[in-house]
């Protein structure tokens, strides 16, 4: 797709129709304007050469796809006009448009009798959730995974609601028996389950634990925020045979469900959405008087909740995005697929090089790894000094680089590291392993050359970390 082209074609058509209701400005005014624009927005435009390309296919590192053009085009158009979401009365154009998307997310999810609406973000989408959570049972508290997204556990605080950690496995799910013993402590009314963790991109065992929660009342809140779209794959040949496939399935009985279409469905930051399976009680299920004149009987999504004062150019883009690319497999799916494949192979290729260490085996599409560095066994120091030489020096050096590599970091607590590596040399509380997704699927074919890239960059990089030897420094301390 021609991006210049569609962006132009997105400005003239709304910008036809707006200027047509449009009255001049005060003389001078405009150009006044313009020329400060043009000035600020080369300076603009000379800061973001700093920033890191999404849309290469060398760029492996945090998660958030690059948005569609699609999209891009639809917020742009929308936003020359400026509707708002919040009520039919203001603008109906946009509210229906977004009923079709959050019809769209829910049939993705087996939710097709869901309600809810789009939201700022996914953790304002999580934020709600949570807020119903605390409405449908006000005297008990909340259970998340240990490993799970921070932002629940400060939501909570947010709500004054206790949140209750519930231990993870060794490769960072939420444990069923543990979850077990603080359910029967009756102290908890809502858990949340991840359907793919940031860090690790895990899934908890959601089919395992919702029997739990049925048994004892108690709701289930999914933030499926990173993981949701892969329903889109649970019975393609990338997925089906996998035990994540089975617990996303498991999505479509929980009582509320997130995701987040700025993450993987290509849609510009800032944009989430929230479903409910049954209605909810309490405050965010009620119109507010105080908000405004209401000429239709049945409310619009953008009248119910806490993000109230959101655009209506999200639920534009995000419709013209999914007219474009369906949420169906030969649609986003197919760019999920080629993702999980090039993971797959990357990962292959990491545990047959000798540079190389898998931190842990990918579930989803989320590749963790770490430098061996000569090492026989990973030292925690080493493996942060050699990702933190990884991480600069895949960019660094002219620009453009032949071949660069865009990566990110996880910092890894010393006991979790323990967990998954019980002969690495501990001698220090925290290191970083190198942490990879495959944001294009055009990278499926470069996974060789990204791979060969860091392998030359872990060769070359320090053999053993600055500083003392350890037992000279201060005692490790472990880490809850």
């Amino acid at each position: 797709m021609d991006t210049r082209r569609r962006l132009t074609e997105a400005f003239d058509t709304v910008s036809a129709w707006a200027d047509a209701h449009r009255e001049a400005p005060p003389d001078g005014a405009g150009e006044r304007a313009g020329d400060r624009f043009e000035a600020h927005l080369a300076a603009l435009a000379e800061h973001l050469r700093g920033g890191r390309p999404l849309p290469h296919p060398a760029y492996a590192g945090h998660l958030v796809k690059p948005p569609h053009r699609a999209a891009v085009a639809g917020r742009l158009a929308t936003s020359l006009v400026g509707p708002e979401d919040r009520v039919f009365d203001g603008d109906p154009t946009t509210v229906a448009l977004e009923e079709e998307v959050i019809a769209d997310l829910a049939a993705m999810l087996g939710l097709p009798t869901a309600h809810g609406h789009l939201t700022s973000g996914g953790a304002m989408a999580n934020l709600e959730a949570l807020w119903a959570a605390r409405e449908a049972h006000p005297d008990l508290g909340i259970a998340h995974g240990a490993d799970m997204y921070p932002a629940h556990e400060h939501m909570c605080a947010v709500l004054r609601t206790p949140a209750y950690p519930v231990p993870t496995d060794a490769t960072g799910r939420m444990d069923p028996d543990a979850l077990a013993r603080e359910l029967r402590r009756e102290r908890v009314g809502t858990v949340v389950v991840s359907a793919g963790t940031t860090t690790l991109g895990a899934v908890d065992p959601i089919a395992d634990i919702l029997p739990l929660c049925r048994e004892r009342g108690v709701r289930v809140h999914a933030d499926a925020a990173y993981g949701g779209f892969f329903t889109l794959l649970v019975d393609a040949d990338e997925l089906r045979a996998t035990p994540a496939a089975r617990h996303l399935r498991a999505l479509a009985e929980c009582d509320s469900v997130v995701v987040d279409p700025h993450r993987i469905g290509l849609h510009p930051s800032g944009c989430g959405a929230v479903l409910f399976r049954e209605p909810v009680t309490g405050v965010g299920a009620r119109r507010d008087p105080r908000a405004g004149d209401f000429s239709s009987d049945v409310p619009s999504p953008g009248e119910l909740g806490l993000d109230r004062a959101r655009p209506g150019a999200l639920a534009a883009a995000l419709w013209l995005t999914l007219r474009a690319l369906p949420l169906s497999p030969e649609g986003v799916g197919s760019g999920l697929a080629a993702g999980l494949r090039g993971t797959r192979q990357w990962c292959e290729l990491i545990e047959a090089e000798p540079e190389l260490m898998l931190f842990q085996r990918p579930e989803l599409d989320i590749l963790t790894y770490l430098a061996l560095t000569g090492e026989r066994h990973p030292r925690m120091s080493q493996v942060e000094a050699s990702s933190g030489h990884i991480l600069r020096a895949g960019t660094a050096g002219a620009e453009p680089l032949a071949h660069p590599s865009h990566l990110s970091t996880l910092s890894v607590r010393v006991l979790d590291f323990l967990r998954r590596h019980p002969r690495a040399v501990a001698d220090r509380n925290r290191t970083r392993v190198l942490r990879s997704a495959l944001l294009d699927p055009a990278a499926e074919s470069r996974v060789h050359d990204l791979h060969a890239r860091i392998t030359a960059l872990a060769a070359a990089a320090p053999r053993r970390a600055s500083g003392p030897e350890p037992g000279a420094a201060e005692p490790v301390t472990a880490l809850p």
